[in-house]
């Protein structure tokens, strides 16, 4: 039996973001999107392990980019560790994931808690 060790939500979210992995930028499109990650379309150039930056084009005037690792790369599907971003880049993030769920103030509750010690 799987028991899900989620600590962050995760909100279905469809969002067309650039990865650059191994020297290549590529678009695809998100599935679903956390404060620690995202789901997204598989593409040929990704594997497990490697090093990415994603890029959030929201507008002409907002952009973010999150440093990340590729952590599962399937024919199908690819999930990104967000592994560091700044502040701007946090905020933006945190709007999205909010809005995108039906409890924005549980976002809020799971950052009050001390993170998970392995």
């Amino acid at each position: 039996m799987s028991t899900d060790q989620r600590t962050r939500t995760r909100v279905p979210v469809r969002l067309e973001v650039a990865i650059i992995a191994r020297g290549h930028k590529v678009s695809v499109e998100t599935w679903d999107l956390s404060l620690r990650g995202m789901k997204c379309a598989a593409h040929k150039i990704f594997q497990v392990n490697d090093p990415c930056d994603v890029m959030f084009i929201l507008g002409p005037r907002v952009r973010f980019k999150i440093s990340g690792t590729i952590v599962r790369a399937t024919p199908r599907e690819a999930a990104i560790y967000f592994a560091s971003m700044d502040e701007d880049s946090f905020y933006h993030l945190k709007r999205i994931v909010q809005y995108n769920t039906d409890d924005p103030d549980k976002i809020e509750e799971e950052l009050a808690k001390p993170p998970r010690t392995p």
